[in-house]
């Protein structure tokens, strides 16, 4: 029988993975939080109010400065470091185990939602996180654990590792703020089983080259007064209080992101590692250690703010090679019979939840507002597919609404688009403002505004006497109808503009126009 070609194999994992990928990013239009981390990019820099700035710095290089706006263009960084991911991926589980272990990891890791959709396709700070977290995890291995204990070139290699993982996790903190956590796992790691790591110049050496890449950070923050770091240290603030909600949130969220059949399949490994080790002690207190804490330490802070939901998943991406060795077991052994369905379960909950997903999104599928007889519930508010459908058609009924009041004169040419929250704004700027040759600005307090604070202000501020257009969605639970009364002449309703999956109205837009300024709102 001849031999499989694990190295061919994750290749072409890698390419499957790619394809779909990427007809995902043509597919599906850009969500709201993908449009605001646009905006990091059409206003880069050195950070920014809630999120660091390696996003938008991703997106200026796959796009070239955004010469290439469309959506798969934008979502290009993330394509790209989702197939790049994969094959570091099969490279850390060939050091685990073994060049099997490195393609049952990535095959893992392919079936992941989090992994390939989150981190593969939506363009987040998920994105770049994850390539340098991987990066990360690489060279904290090499650093760590010494291939061969007698040669003095293999430890020079492991100090040179050691630093190099220090790099890389900068560059994953300025992705992400939460990967920091990776530290928690390494300091863990030497308390527990390593003390003498503690004895290692180059930890420390790596641990201050990893701060220095927050320098560009320190910098936006001291010009802005510390604000993000209010903000950041906000979230962290235990005094809110419990809120269940969010901490229930943090055991199923990603629970479901990460497949739970690959759970299943990582709690099987773990409890099986007890009867047989089929790695060594070293590699498997090493990433129990870049695990478990920072599992724990997630879903203990989940308890009192959302922004740490998603971490949770740093956590359970070591352990994917802890499943990729046992799987490399079980097929020596051949105990093939619960391990063939688990994978194969796998595939399938992936490969349906893609496809019926996708589908659902441009027919409605799967909608269950039929079965609400309240009537005032609001239309398309349960269905949060509707993010990602629509919002071309409404640009062209826009643009020519618009187009039709400025010829009119119904509304100035100077006029924007007025909005109330950051995400909001981002999605009417993309879609709405760019293609119809205007803007969007911003009112509210700079945690519903976040970056278009800084927007509106270069935008030049919003001014008496200005006339705007304000877009009501049918889903919004916030309506700035009553503030365009109080602050503007007067109010009047432009269009009213319905989008509709297999010719039935799935959320609804009111277009209404706030002419003439009287007064700013009281900050």
């Amino acid at each position: 029988m001849k031999k499989f070609n694990y190295t061919r194999g994750v290749l072409f994992l890698i390419l499957i993975s790619t394809i779909i990928r990427v007809i995902l990013a043509f597919t599906l239009e850009l969500g709201r939080e993908e449009a605001y981390y646009w905006t990091f990019a059409l206003y880069p820099e050195l950070s920014n109010f809630d999120q660091p700035p390696m996003i938008g710095w991703f997106i200026q290089l796959f796009t070239n400065n955004l010469y290439f706006n469309g959506e798969f263009f934008i979502r290009l960084a993330s394509i790209i470091s989702g197939s790049a991911s994969l094959w570091i991926v099969f490279i850390i589980g060939r050091r685990v185990k073994g060049e099997a272990a490195g393609f049952y990891s990535a095959l893992l890791f392919s079936l992941s939602f989090y992994l390939t959709v989150i981190s593969g396709v939506l363009i987040l700070p998920e994105a770049p996180q994850t390539l340098f977290y991987l990066l990360s995890l690489y060279f904290l291995i090499e650093g760590i654990i010494q291939r061969e204990q007698n040669c003095e070139e293999s430890r020079f290699i492991c100090r040179m590792a050691l630093i190099m993982a220090g790099i890389f996790i900068g560059m994953a903190m300025l992705s992400k703020f939460s990967s920091i956590l990776l530290w928690l796992g390494v300091f863990t790691y030497a308390i527990f089983y390593n003390r003498g790591l503690f004895k290692r110049v180059e930890l420390y050496i790596s641990f201050i080259v990893s701060l220095l890449f927050l320098i560009p950070v320190y910098i936006w923050n001291f010009r802005n007064s510390f604000i993000g770091i209010d903000y950041l240290s906000g979230l962290t603030h235990l005094s809110q209080g419990f809120c269940l909600k969010t901490f229930l949130q943090a055991l199923y969220i990603p629970f479901l992101l990460n497949n739970p059949v690959n759970i299943f399949i990582i709690v099987v490994s773990l409890n099986y590692y007890r009867i047989k080790h089929y790695t060594t002690d070293s590699y498997i207190s090493l990433l129990l250690s870049l695990s478990i804490p920072v599992i724990l330490v997630s879903i203990l802070f989940s308890a009192f703010s959302e922004s740490f939901i998603y971490a949770i998943s740093l956590g359970v991406s070591p352990l994917i090679f802890l499943a990729g060795a046992y799987i490399t077991t079980l097929v020596k052994e051949r105990a093939r019979g619960v391990l063939t369905k688990s994978l194969k379960y796998s595939i399938s909950l992936f490969l349906l939840v893609i496809v019926f997903g996708t589908i659902h999104i441009y027919t409605g599928l799967f909608n269950t507002s039929f079965l609400l007889k309240n009537p005032d519930h609001k239309i398309g508010y349960n269905d949060i597919t509707i993010d990602r459908f629509g919002w071309r058609r409404l640009s062209q009924e826009f643009g020519k609404i618009r187009e039709l009041d400025i010829a009119m004169g119904k509304i100035s040419e100077r006029s924007y688009i007025l909005e109330f929250g950051h995400k909001e704004a981002a999605h009417s700027d993309y879609y709405l403002a760019r293609p119809n040759n205007t803007i969007v600005k911003s009112i509210g307090t700079v945690e519903q505004t976040r970056k278009y604070a800084w927007i509106t202000k270069k935008l030049g501020g919003i001014k008496i006497g200005e006339s705007a257009y304000y877009i009501e969605s049918s889903r919004d639970n916030f309506s700035g109808l009553e503030f365009g009364k109080k602050h503007f002449e007067r109010v009047e309703r432009a269009s009213v503009i319905y989008i509709k999956r297999m010719n039935k109205p799935v959320v609804r837009y009111t277009i209404y126009r706030f002419i003439n300024l009287l007064e700013l709102p009281v900050s």
